[in-house]
C-alpha cells in the first residue's frame, strides 16, 4: 500500500469478517495490520492480473513495513519489534472464519493467518513478505461478497472488541433495517473476544464465560468507543427467553454529521489535501489545525519540514508526525507574516480521497495539474516508473536529487513530495505537450 493513498477502503469479504480464536491470541493491533495487509494483498493480486501473471499459492506478497503499520498508528518507536511481534501473532494464530450472517455456516476452520511472514532489510529500508493460506488467498483476491472497511476508521479504535464489533457492524450501515444478525451469546463471545475460552484445570472442558460479565466490562466499552471515535453509531439489542437473556443483535446507523461538518469544517485547497495525505496525515488532523488559526500558507511550510525530516535516514523515525508538525507551526508561525488566501478554497469534509470533480475556481493550470495526477495514479507501477526515472533526471540536472529521492525511485516509493510533482509534469509533456498547462486564464 503506497503513503500516497488517500484513506483506503478494503473490500474485506463477507465470509472472513468473524474471526473466532481458536489457538494463540490476537491483539487489537495485530487485527488493524492483518486487515492492512489483506488490503495490500488484494491490490498486488489485483495488479498482477491486470499484467496477465497468475499468483499462486506460494506467492510472497511484500510492502515496506512502515506501509503496513503506519495506517493503524502504532505509535511505537521500535517499528521492527512491534511488527514482528504482530507477524508472529497472525503465524501463531489458528480461527474459525463465519460470516455474521446466522445462516452462514463456518467456511474454513483452524486454519493460520499467514502461511510465512519474514521482514528483509533492503537498501536500508525494511520490508516485509508474507505467504497466505491457499483458501484465505482465493477469497482475498476476488471477493464475491463484501463490506467496505474503512482503514482509517478502523484506525481509530483500540481496543479488540471495538474492533471486532465495528467490522461487523459497519456491514449493516446502509441496510434498511439497520440490524445485523440476531445470534446467541456464545457466537458473540466467540466473535468479539481474542482468544478462545480458557481451560478447565480439572475437566479441561472451557470455562463457561458470562454474558452479563463480558457485556459489563467489553461490550460496553466496544459500544462507546464506536460511537465516539467511528463514522458508525451502534445499540445493543438484547432477546430473552422468559427472564433470559439469549441472544442479541446491533442496531447500526450512519452518523448524521456529515451535512453538519459539510458546512461547518474548515477549508482547505485539494493541494494541501493530497499533500498531507500523502504523508500519512488524517484530513480531519489537518482541518483542527486550520481551524485552531493556522494560515494554509504556514501548514504547506510546516508539511515541507515534516517530509524533509522523516527523509533523513540519519535520524531516529519521527514517532508522531502530527506532534512534529504542531511543534513546527508553534515555531514557523511566530517568524512569517501571513498574507489572507488569495483564492477560495474547496471544503474537506471528510478521510476521503480529494474530490473528483474539482471546484472551478481553480486556475486552468491547476486544474489540469490534478486532472493529469489522477491519470498518472491510475497506471501501473510499470508504467510509473518511466516517469519516476525522468523525474530524478530532471531533479539530478537542478543539483536538487538527494539520496533519499534515489533511493524512492529504487523502491517504489515515489508517490509524494517534489519527486511526484516532477513525475506530474513529466507525463503531462509527453502526453499533453509543453504547453499542457496553458489555457484561456493564461492569456
Amino acid at each position: 500500500m503506497n503513503k500516497s493513498s488517500p484513506a483506503p477502503t478494503f473490500k474485506k469479504p463477507n465470509s472472513a469478517l468473524v474471526m473466532m480464536p481458536k489457538v494463540g491470541k490476537l491483539t487489537a493491533i495485530t487485527r488493524k495490520i492483518f486487515n492492512v495487509l489483506l488490503h495490500t494483498t488484494q491490490r498486488q493480486v489485483q495488479d498482477l492480473s491486470h499484467d496477465g501473471k497468475t499468483v499462486g499459492a506460494t506467492h510472497y506478497f511484500s510492502a515496506r513495513l512502515d506501509e503496513l503499520v503506519d495506517p493503524v498508528e502504532v505509535g511505537l518507536s521500535n517499528l521492527t519489534s512491534s511488527a514482528k511481534k504482530s507477524l508472529l501473532e497472525m503465524r501463531r494464530t489458528e480461527v474459525d472464519w463465519e460470516a455474521p450472517d446466522a445462516n452462514s455456516g463456518v467456511i474454513w476452520s483452524s486454519m493460520s493467518l499467514l502461511s510465512e511472514a519474514k521482514i528483509v532489510k533492503t537498501g536500508g529500508i525494511l520490508y516485509a513478505y508474507w505467504a497466505l493460506p491457499p483458501g484465505l488467498l482465493s477469497v482475498i483476491a476476488d471477493p464475491q461478497r463484501f463490506t467496505p472497511i474503512d482503514i482509517v476508521q478502523l484506525s481509530r479504535l483500540k481496543t479488540y472488541a471495538a474492533v471486532a464489533l465495528y467490522e461487523i457492524c459497519v456491514r449493516y450501515k446502509n441496510n434498511p433495517t439497520g440490524l445485523t444478525s440476531e445470534n446467541a451469546l456464545d457466537w458473540w463471545l466467540d466473535a468479539l473476544t481474542q482468544s478462545p475460552p480458557k481451560l478447565d484445570p480439572k475437566t479441561k472442558m472451557p470455562r463457561q464465560r458470562l454474558w452479563s460479565k463480558f457485556k459489563s466490562e467489553q461490550v460496553n466499552v466496544a459500544i462507546r468507543e464506536i460511537n465516539s471515535k467511528s463514522d458508525i453509531g451502534i445499540e445493543l439489542i438484547e432477546k430473552k427467553t422468559g427472564k433470559a437473556v439469549t441472544s442479541a443483535q446491533f442496531k447500526v446507523w450512519r452518523k448524521p454529521v456529515d451535512a453538519a461538518a459539510l458546512s461547518s469544517a474548515p477549508r482547505m485547497s485539494p493541494e494541501l489535501a493530497l499533500t498531507a495525505t500523502g504523508l500519512g496525515l488524517p484530513l480531519v488532523d489537518m482541518a483542527s489545525l486550520i481551524k485552531q488559526g493556522h494560515d494554509e500558507s504556514v501548514v504547506r511550510i510546516g508539511l515541507a519540514k515534516l517530509e524533509a525530516r522523516m527523509g533523513r535516514d540519519d535520524l531516529v523515525p519521527v514517532d508522531s508526525k502530527l506532534a512534529y508538525l504542531r511543534a513546527v507551526l508553534s515555531e514557523t508561525q511566530g517568524f512569517i507574516a501571513v498574507e489572507p488566501a488569495a483564492k477560495p478554497a474547496v471544503s474537506v469534509s471528510s478521510l476521503s480521497s480529494p474530490p473528483a470533480e474539482l471546484p472551478k475556481i481553480l486556475s486552468y493550470q491547476e486544474h489540469r495539474r490534478a486532472e493529469i495526477k489522477a491519470e498518472l495514479m491510475n497506471i501501473g507501477k510499470a508504467d510509473q516508473k518511466k516517469y519516476a526515472e525522468l523525474a530524478l533526471l530532471s531533479l539530478q540536472k537542478a543539483g536538487i536529487a538527494t539520496t533519499t529521492i534515489t533511493r524512492k525511485v529504487e523502491s517504489g516509493d515515489w508517490m509524494t513530495g517534489v519527486l511526484f510533482s516532477k513525475m506530474v509534469e513529466a507525463f503531462a509533456v509527453e502526453h499533453y505537450g509543453a504547453d499542457w498547462g496553458v489555457g484561456f486564464d493564461a492569456e
